[in-house]
């Protein structure tokens, strides 16, 4: 197949720039740790995803590098406001953010080794507590990192993260946006995720969020990213092309909010907040229940739907805090309109947005 002049200066344009700079980097994981504690490679669950592995699986990485198993690759990348030849360089943590989690806290003796099936006489040891042979050997035990040029645009970053297949746990979407995605408006994404009407309303225990999925998976700061996504009629914006992904539009959504202005995150802080506290005080902590209708009634099917959570909490905003207004027993009637159809399961007067949401 012949390519013409035009298409092959394309396909070397693009090349050229989504080609990815990198650098080998090995340490051994007695300066790993080091540089971890001393804040050179930045492992702050807030700044990357949220810590998701248990002890069992930590302890099982800890035995792989006892036993000298090969593990994946660590994918690095210089902060961009640092002299990237400085000894001092600090990184971020791309991939394997769960693993050198792991590692630094059992130097820093957080736990013990549980579920070990080829050292099992090592279960219930901490670090400390190892023959001072293995502490040697773990020290001196060396991991291969990868480091990636950190001036590579975020859509390249998320392209890379969706590539790479290494760790036992896969980044779910939120968390690839969280990792490449930095700034502001994303910092106060995941501080309005911890509102407490809307963990609440997501059915998310306050004592329970180390066992939560929706907040192991980032899923209720993606819930606060969508509700910005798609307040003032920006939906309409992702119905208007055919082929980009959701997911895609939520990522360029979230570019857009690290671009405003600090009063418009303060208004959009509160028109959340608010949007919450008034959906809590009037329809209660189930108000995003799924409903099915059967046998000529409307039961319950899960306390928590997305799609209710969509509707209902765009349209609280558009028709009551975004125009000043207070909910009487009218509003709420037409609020409560169910029509009897599995898939719809609350009416209100935005239904541009409703028959737009319910054909996805």
């Amino acid at each position: 197949m012949e390519i013409s002049d035009d298409r092959l200066i394309k396909i070397q344009e693009i090349a050229k720039e989504r080609t990815v700079r990198t650098q080998s980097i090995e340490y051994d994981l007695e300066t790993l740790v080091k540089k971890i504690d001393n804040k050179l490679i930045k492992l702050d669950p807030g700044y990357q995803r949220r810590h998701r592995w248990n002890i069992e699986t930590s302890s099982r990485l800890i035995e792989s590098l006892i036993l000298n198993i090969p593990i994946p690759l660590i994918y690095l990348s210089i902060d961009v406001d640092v002299d990237v030849e400085s000894e001092e360089s600090r990184y971020s943590i791309i991939d394997g953010q769960q693993r050198l989690t792991a590692i630094c806290d059992f130097f820093n003796n957080k736990y013990s080794l549980k579920g070990l099936q080829c050292l099992n006489l090592l279960n219930d040891f901490k670090y400390q507590d190892l023959p001072s042979f293995l502490n040697r050997r773990l020290e001196e035990r060396t991991i291969k990192c990868l480091r990636i040029d950190s001036t590579l645009d975020s859509k390249v970053k998320i392209d890379i993260f969706e590539r790479l297949n290494s760790g036992s746990v896969v980044l779910v979407a939120q968390e690839l946006r969280n990792a490449v995605c930095r700034g502001p408006f994303n910092e106060l994404c995941k501080n309005l995720s911890e509102n407490s009407n809307f963990r609440k309303l997501l059915q998310i225990n306050e004592n329970e969020l180390e066992q939560n999925s929706k907040v192991q998976k980032m899923e209720d700061v993606e819930l606060v990213l969508r509700f910005y996504a798609l307040i003032n009629n920006k939906y309409k914006e992702f119905k208007k092309s055919k082929d980009f992904r959701f997911r895609d539009f939520l990522t360029e959504q979230l570019d857009n909010g690290n671009a405003i202005d600090e009063k418009a995150l303060k208004d959009f802080e509160y028109s959340f907040s608010k949007t919450m506290q008034v959906i809590i005080e009037n329809f209660g902590p189930i108000a995003f229940a799924k409903y099915k209708f059967e046998n000529n009634k409307f039961t319950i099917q899960s306390k928590f739907n997305a799609a209710v959570y969509d509707s209902l909490a765009i349209g609280i905003y558009s028709e009551v805090i975004s125009k000043n207004r207070t909910i009487d027993s009218s509003m709420k009637d037409k609020f409560f309109n169910l029509f009897k159809n599995e898939r719809l399961f609350i009416i209100f007067w935005s239904s541009d947005f409703l028959s737009y949401h319910t054909k996805q």
